[in-house]
């Protein structure tokens, strides 16, 4: 990317919040090939980023209120279950801020109260807002491939490039997806095995917590995903 296409996504808000994205997942993919006084610099550095990005979102309530606003309850001519899983991924997203805010405001001593509980309520809600995505990507394919049949030429090459991008979203959201679940407290794999069985046979269960290089390379898969996406929106 030149210098000057570079300097232009970090001057926006989104440019910048995904390239922090993408550093905070980046280093933790990599901070075990590190030396161990490295590699947990990398791991405090990520933290450090993920938590800007938390107080940067303190100012999302609005730009997502009018977002919602402005989208309504979709085109008339649209499908009814994406319109619908429109709107509720637009109210679970808009639930999702100030929970959050809440949250983020017990950890700062501002409101009284342990976070934990609306720290997990906002990783539902931020699983569900992914969920429902996933779903209406689900659906946008299943509706091009329709559409496809019978198009011209120009209609399927249009059609073809729409289809790849919902399943860039798909995999996009997916990766995220499966972090939301791996950090969710009540997740089917809280009790795995006991630690002297993984030892004594050199395996590790699917369903135990993800290692952190693992949590680093899904964010990254997604990150760098949203990245494209953004810059070819320019």
């Amino acid at each position: 990317m030149p210098l000057q296409s570079f300097v232009k996504v970090l001057e926006s808000y989104r440019g910048r919040e995904k390239t922090m994205r993408t550093l905070q997942y980046g280093l933790l993919l990599i901070s075990p090939l590190a030396s161990e006084r490295v590699g947990e610099s990398f791991k405090i550095l990520s933290s450090q980023l993920g938590m800007t990005r938390v107080v940067l979102r303190l100012f999302d309530d609005l730009p997502m209120l009018q977002y919602s606003l402005s989208t309504g309850t979709g085109h008339k001519d649209e499908d009814v279950i994406v319109r619908t899983l429109k709107v509720l991924n637009n109210v679970v997203d808009q639930i999702y801020f100030p929970v959050e805010h809440f949250a983020w405001a017990r950890d700062m001593k501002m409101v009284r109260g342990n976070s934990a509980a609306l720290w997990n309520a906002s990783l539902v809600l931020w699983g569900l807002s992914l969920l429902l995505t996933i779903i209406r990507s689900l659906r946008q394919v299943s509706l091009i491939r329709q559409q496809r049949k019978g198009a011209n030429r120009d209609r399927i090459e249009k059609l073809n490039t729409q289809h790849d991008e919902e399943l860039l979203t798909v995999i996009m959201q997916a990766s995220d997806l499966l972090n939301a679940l791996n950090w969710m407290p009540k997740r089917p794999w809280a009790n795995p095995f006991p630690a002297w069985q993984v030892r004594t046979h050199n395996w590790r269960p699917w369903y135990l917590p993800f290692p952190q290089w693992q949590v680093g390379l899904l964010g990254l898969i997604s990150s760098l995903i949203g990245f494209r996406k953004m810059m070819s929106s320019q």
